[in-house]
């Protein structure tokens, strides 16, 4: 095998995820501040290449929700197809505005079957019945994630928690940050906040092309909160987890993995002269 190609191939594997590892779902705005009865896309990144990677099932979508600033919830009505699902959002009125998703909770076990050869299934552990000599692990999965976008000006309170199974709450308003500044957020379990073990990572937009190379690499928290330095502008992904044993008598999973991202934008000054027509 020739050098060139070897280099290659190696570079491809540091760039492609673990078989085994989850895809984490993001929602995005194409726009992050718009003007009043402006129409504008949101969509999703779901895997480990940001900002998009893969598509998603409807399926696999539990709900999207939009939370307009009047304290209004709606849902939005998903297609069945198997895409990046982009639907267009209106805003309608002046306010911070809050897009939502939740997963239909998904299952992964990996086990040995009766001749000796370790397998995978996407699916509960129940499911193998008589077939697996082994069950290495078995895992349910859950994610939660949303977005802010601004419509004219920010609310004047801004909506920080929304009432999501598990939230990154941000302690400010993220429509207002700048660079150089640093992000507290506080994780919020159940309506309250959170202060057991977790995981946290984050990175933005262009920091790195490969998979799960991020800008901030996972750390671990036991008291809730996450202080993340906001050192460019641009897009930025946070994500925080929990792994915690299956509750007693269950039949379906070992793991029990609860997922929840946030994704928003620091907007830098203009960098070259606005041109009068395209």
């Amino acid at each position: 095998m020739k050098r060139p190609l070897i280099a290659f191939l190696l570079a491809l594997a540091l760039c492609v995820p673990a078989v085994s590892s989850a895809h984490s779902l993001y929602i995005q705005a194409s726009r992050y501040h718009v003007h009043k009865g402006k129409s504008s896309p949101m969509f999703f990144c779901y895997g480990h290449h940001i900002p998009v990677d893969d598509a998603i099932r409807r399926k696999k979508l539990h709900v999207v929700q939009v939370h307009a600033p009047n304290g209004t919830t709606s849902d939005v009505a998903l297609r069945d197809e198997k895409s990046l699902h982009s639907y267009v959002i209106t805003y309608d009125q002046p306010g911070t505005y809050v897009l939502t998703a939740e997963t239909t909770p998904g299952y992964f076990t990996m086990w040995k079957d009766l001749k000796g050869r370790k397998r995978h299934l996407i699916g509960p552990m129940s499911a193998l019945g008589d077939k697996a000599q082994e069950i290495f692990s078995s895992l349910r999965s859950s994610q939660w994630t949303k977005t802010y976008v601004v419509c004219e000006e920010p609310s004047a309170e801004f909506p920080a928690f929304i009432g999501l199974p598990l939230e990154l709450v941000p302690v400010k308003d993220v429509s207002k940050l700048k660079k150089g500044e640093s992000l507290e957020l506080q994780v919020y379990m159940d309506g309250k906040p959170y202060t057991g073990k977790g995981f946290w990572d984050a990175t933005y937009n262009g920091f790195s092309t490969c998979a799960e190379d991020m800008y901030v690499p996972r750390r671990e928290v036991a008291d809730g909160v996450i202080r993340l330095p906001v050192d460019v502008t641009g897009r930025w992904f946070v994500r925080f987890y929990t792994k915690t044993p299956a509750p007693q008598g269950t039949k379906e999973f070992l793991q029990e993995k609860k997922t929840t991202t946030l994704v928003f934008e620091v907007p830098n000054e203009r960098k070259r002269p606005k041109i009068d027509s395209h």
